[in-house]
């Protein structure tokens, strides 16, 4: 590999890297407007430039490329590059005059304050001055629909947003349009972005505060929020997602990229509009340990478990390996561990999604012994009377109408039932006894995705009191009776 001296230190980097990415794994931080990871770099920001010794002028390193190793000397230097000089920190100061020369003073009302590139490089590279004695320009309101909202006062044009729908989402409603002090980016023919289903995520590659979500809108300053690395459960891969949190409540998932995984980057608005079902109120949740329609204490359910026989479990994809596992040591047999679980998603982008079935975590409960598509073998257990109890771990957003109701009919016919669910369904409803437990968002486990990735998500909020996990519950299910002593 060529060797690079970037600011006096030696580093060997493959041929063809990005400038911008050679001084990253350098720990040195480039600052950037325009590059995206996921994005044709196309250096429009110029705030990236740096020195490059050979070379006239600042060279922009989001575009510029390490060389191959001298021909005459294997060994030798292939670039010198130098980000710390004079020449770099005025480029970098007169390009933070220049996109500041235009841009509203509106941090205290805008969403984009506390993550603003705009705030952190005026801070770290600006000069602190502005020439500016002319007025501001402004450009007119538009409408680009129910879920984002733009200001063109305040956009620097960067161009990801327009990439994003020209390269990811392939759906092309952004453009620039006019020249020179007059740009501005725009809609072709006044297309709103609302038929886009991967539309809320020009709100994160938007580095200002240009394009901000209408949902999150005014709602809650950044600087408060929590951010609890977790996964999507509505996608197929379980993307991993920041949970952003403020007094036990969430108020957006946001994507948490994966360095080298474009797919990360992004994630879909039904994805990022999920959040609101994890606030229910203590209502809508299932709070207090059921049996027979009546509260009951978790050792009476116990008692009631033990006394029936023969236990099999069927547990739906879409929760914890570690929940998983514990949910199969209720079974009388290892081989009465059953899968369930049939939601699917359509593919939209291929890019992005590489699988359609939305019960996740199939892989991680298959490699616990759980069994999917046998509930044929389970019906016939129960109608011989070889199975007396079924305990099913249920979320019923996974399961469609007729597998739905095929577990009901298997609650109904077993001679004992229990269903640990967050919140009540028809299936709980139907079943002798029913546990109320955590949500994902409220433990810390992992899953195994399709593509046989480890994802591990971390606690975000407490649960209600009374609701536990599901390896909780199960400890207290298998508890031995307690033998009296010898007299």
């Amino acid at each position: 590999m060529p060797k690079v001296l970037i600011n006096g230190v030696e580093r060997e980097v493959p041929t063809g890297t990005l400038v911008l990415d050679a001084c990253h794994q350098a720990g040195i931080d480039i600052p950037r407007y325009c590059y995206h990871p996921a994005l044709t770099p196309v250096a429009t920001c110029r705030m990236c430039m740096v020195e490059i010794k050979g070379m006239p002028k600042l060279a922009t390193s989001c575009t510029t490329t390490v060389g191959p190793p001298p021909k005459d000397n294997p060994e030798g230097i292939a670039m010198e590059i130098i980000t710390n000089s004079k020449a770099v920190a005025d480029a970098r100061a007169g390009v933070m005059e220049f996109l500041l020369l235009n841009h509203p003073l509106d941090c205290p009302i805008c969403d984009q304050a506390g993550e603003c590139k705009l705030q952190d490089y005026s801070y770290d590279y600006g000069s602190g001055d502005s020439r500016m004695g002319e007025v501001k320009r402004r450009y007119r309101y538009e409408d680009l629909g129910g879920k984002i909202v733009i200001d063109k006062n305040r956009c620097i044009h960067c161009t990801r947003c327009i990439r994003f729908t020209q390269e990811i989402s392939g759906t092309h409603e952004l453009t620039v349009a006019q020249r020179g002090a007059n740009l501005e980016v725009t809609t072709y023919s006044g297309k709103s972005m609302d038929a886009n289903p991967w539309a809320g995520n020009v709100v994160d590659l938007c580095p200002v505060g240009a394009l901000t979500s209408r949902d999150f809108r005014f709602n809650r300053r950044v600087w408060y929020l929590k951010n609890i690395p977790t996964i999507s459960r509505h996608s197929a891969l379980a993307n991993p997602v920041w949970a952003d949190v403020d007094q036990n409540q969430v108020w957006r998932f946001r994507p948490r990229p994966t360095e080298g995984k474009v797919a990360t980057y992004f994630i879909s608005d039904q994805e990022r509009a999920a959040y609101a079902d994890y606030n229910l109120g203590s209502g809508a949740r299932l709070l207090k340990p059921q049996l027979k329609g009546q509260e009951a204490s978790v050792e009476a359910i116990r008692e009631a478990l033990a006394a029936v026989g023969s236990v099999a479990v069927i547990g739906q994809g879409v929760f914890g390996c570690d929940a998983a596992q514990r949910l199969g040591d209720l079974a009388s047999r290892p081989e009465w561990r059953f899968g369930a679980g049939d939601k699917g998603y359509a593919i939209q982008l291929p890019k992005l999604q590489t699988h359609t079935d939305g019960v996740y975590n199939r892989r991680g409960f298959s490699e616990r012994g759980f069994r999917f598509s046998k509930l044929d073998e389970l019906e016939q257990l129960v109608k011989e009377g070889t199975v007396q109890a079924l305990v099913v771990l249920y979320d019923a957003p996974f399961s469609g109408a007729k597998e739905t109701e095929r577990l009901k009919a298997l609650v109904a016919s077993a001679p004992f039932s229990l269903v640990l669910e967050s919140v009540p369904s028809e299936l709980g409803n139907s079943a002798t006894a029913r546990l109320p437990i955590t949500t994902y968002l409220e433990e810390s486990d992992f899953v195994t995705n399709h593509s046989g990735e480890l994802r591990r998500y971390q606690k975000a909020l407490e649960p209600p009191k009374g609701v536990r996990t599901v390896p909780a519950w199960v400890k207290d299910l298998a508890l031995q009776p307690a033998v009296p002593a010898a007299v």
